[in-house]
């Protein structure tokens, strides 16, 4: 045979047995015959390297180590679904549909709804050419190197049963993980003293985002795929339809949907999935609820933020009872006391919980949490599970009254507790657990994004008396961090080349990464931009802060209080004399048409990131911020803008598109 015809034939062969496990988990070939032919193809392709195609299954793990994620522009908007919990709001959604039919009856689509990461993915002649997250709906990264590792993605699409895909096709759909996956996964990395992760939703994300596609390539994701779109729009002419036409082209379905004509359907399959969704291998949240017929979708028509023909009717939260053992006390960055749950561990949404936040002291105080109580906790959207009631029927004789903290559970400082704040906080600056957090925050990602400076290196670093202050990471050397039992030579010179590398960090990171008490960062890129210099901010006075756009009295003063403590000077003489970038690179240019105007950014924009447009609005003289009022100048509206834009045509905002924000930006 023809070694080209052999090579088509072979993977043609292999696509079919890779839908036929992975899809539709019915092989029809013992694991040694299809390594045969996965062998054969590769010997093929290796004598013939012009015959290799991307879309070959040899190529779905890619050498190449890529640098980042490019933008992508999506074709249509992604948006996203209205969702609600309530049967009120089903039938409300129900009666909309009617009013928009004109009374005309119409049919619905039960899907379940996959707790995953939304993905699109875009088809020429049959094969994937890319893959992109949903992003902002408007703009996603270019993930197609990951998701070619996942075995039940076709790369490259074979007629089944007569079906012909158009010459140019988008589907989307849902990367996800099974539980079981999950489980196992976070099992290794506990094993291995790694960090686990809250759920199978931000382990799927989390991978999606690795640089390396071979490390992608060993996470077990998998895909669901749900929409199918095309130029033509002659066929499907429905959801159902297109939900059928996806199974005949190999792409991974859902097989749990059914047909609905009334909210009374709707609600029935809601309630079964409701109870069924611990028996799925996956998680889901909810049930999507969509219009069938594509005729009365587009009738319907969309909002500025979601389609009126469809809607996600979400599950309620899943709760678990579980013993409250002890009630801990945290200290974070900033001195504050948190209370944590310590709690007897219980099985919720397929992790095991043993600990919950508490958030604050009143919250302990309205609950009457007391050590050995039987507590129930929830754990819907959050990642981090809550204790949200107590069973009194079932409380110990001994059962102590939780008393308030006076002393730092970490220094022994008194506490004190400002008015108005229901949060107690250490009043010691030099609190050794108070300065591990700081410096964890500084080299966070939105900081200095020192890699390889996680919570334990800095405990450790912290307790071998090695940095007193995140200043003292410029001094580190090599032989030091060698001694230590976690560092092998590569580890220590890696570490020492992230912090090298964020000694050129722009100012309103490290502005930001101080860690100033109500400076995000936003309000560090505001106050770089204006101060120029970490000088003039540290010599700024109250009166001259509040001229920083989101900078009104008490971040103010906070920013001033930071500037004169002497752990704060002494951080800057450390980063003055380490070489960290304490000037603005851009000087600004005080366009007349901009300096002193206040504009507020909502929506997707085309030609730039919000984070771009703000720094523009700023370089010219303008303010940005977050919060439409009265005294917003001008209000830049992108693709799906949100509630802004409706108080904004309320308050007679003047509103600029993006087309006129650049004009205006241009002008002299």
């Amino acid at each position: 045979m023809d070694p080209k015809q052999e090579i088509e034939r072979l993977r043609a062969q292999i696509a079919h047995h890779d839908y036929l496990y992975y899809v539709l988990a019915k092989p029809e070939i013992s694991d040694q015959e299809y390594d045969h032919l996965f062998k054969r193809l590769l010997e093929l392709e290796s004598k013939r390297p012009d015959l290799v195609t991307p879309e070959s299954p040899t190529q779905r793990i890619g050498d190449a180590l890529t640098d980042g994620f490019r933008p992508v522009k999506h074709p249509f908007p992604l948006v996203s679904l209205d969702n609600s919990y309530d049967e009120t709001d089903l039938q409300a959604f129900h009666q909309r549909v009617m009013d928009g039919l004109e009374g005309r009856q119409t049919e619905y689509i039960c899907e379940l709804k996959f707790d995953g990461v939304a993905v699109l993915l875009k088809y020429e002649d049959g094969c994937l050419v890319q893959g992109a997250t949903r992003g902002d709906g408007s703009q996603g990264d270019d993930i197609t190197a990951n998701l070619r590792t996942i075995r039940s993605l076709p790369l490259r699409i074979f007629p089944r049963e007569h079906v012909k895909a158009e010459k140019v096709f988008f589907v989307r759909g849902e990367v996800y993980m099974n539980k079981s996956d999950f489980a196992a996964f976070n099992h290794e990395r506990e094993a291995a003293g790694e960090k686990t992760f809250a759920n199978p939703r931000n382990l799927s994300a989390g991978s999606l985002k690795i640089l390396d596609p071979k490390i992608v390539a060993d996470r077990p994701l998998q895909a669901v795929f749900y929409g199918y779109e095309h130029v033509s729009r002659s066929y499907p002419d429905s959801q159902a339809e297109a939900l059928e036409l996806l199974q005949k082209l190999g792409f991974p379905t859902s097989p749990h949907w059914t047909q609905a004509k009334s909210p009374d359907e709707i609600i029935n399959f809601w309630r079964l999935w409701q109870e069924k969704r611990d028996q799925l291998p996956f998680e889901i949240d909810g049930v999507v609820v969509k219009v069938n017929q594509f005729a009365d979708q587009r009738r319907l028509g969309m909002t500025a933020r979601a389609p009126r023909w469809a809607m996600a009717y979400k599950f309620s939260a899943r709760r678990a009872a579980t013993k409250l053992e002890r009630i801990l006390l945290q200290i974070g960055r900033s001195g504050v006391i948190t209370p944590v749950a310590d709690l007897e561990p219980v099985a919720l949404g397929g992790v095991t919980i043993r600990r919950a936040t508490l958030h604050n002291f009143d919250e302990i105080e309205r609950l009457d949490l007391r050590e050995g109580d039987t507590v129930f906790l929830e754990r819907g959207g959050d990642v981090i599970p809550k204790v949200v009631e107590v069973d009194i029927s079932l409380r110990p004789a001994h059962a102590k009254k939780f008393r308030l903290p006076t002393m730092c559970p970490s220094c022994g400082a008194a506490l004190e507790r400002e008015e108005g704040e229901v949060a107690f906080r250490c009043t010691n600056p030099r609190d050794p657990e108070v300065i591990k957090r700081q410096i964890e925050h500084f080299a966070s990602r939105g900081a200095m994004d020192i890699e390889g400076l996680g919570s334990e290196t800095v405990d450790l670093l912290v307790d071998k008396k090695l940095i007193k202050d995140a200043g003292d990471l410029f001094n580190l050397r090599l032989e030091q961090l060698t001694k230590l039992e976690r560092f092998a030579e590569k580890s220590a010179q890696g570490l020492l080349d992230g912090i090298e590398r964020a000694k050129k960090r722009p100012l309103d990171r490290v502005v930001f990464a101080l860690g100033i008490r109500f400076v995000g960062e936003g309000t560090a890129r505001n106050l770089a931009a204006r101060m120029g210099s970490m000088q003039n901010l540290a010599q700024a006075d109250v009166a001259a802060l509040q001229d920083v756009p989101e900078v009104g009295p008490r971040v103010a003063q906070a920013i001033v209080d930071f500037f004169r403590s002497a752990p704060a000077q002494e951080l800057l003489q450390k980063l003055t004399s380490a070489g960290v970038t304490l000037h603005a690179e851009k000087t600004v240019k005080h366009n007349i048409h901009l300096a002193g105007k206040t504009f507020v950014i909502t929506g997707s924009l085309a030609t730039m990131s919000r984070d771009q447009a703000e720094q523009l609005i700023l370089a010219n003289g303008g303010k940005a911020t977050g919060t439409v009022s009265k005294k917003t100048d001008f209000i830049v509206v992108g693709q799906n803008p949100g509630s802004k834009y409706d108080k904004a045509r309320t308050l007679n905002v003047p509103i600029l598109t993006e087309e006129e924000f650049l004009t205006l930006i241009e002008k002299k």
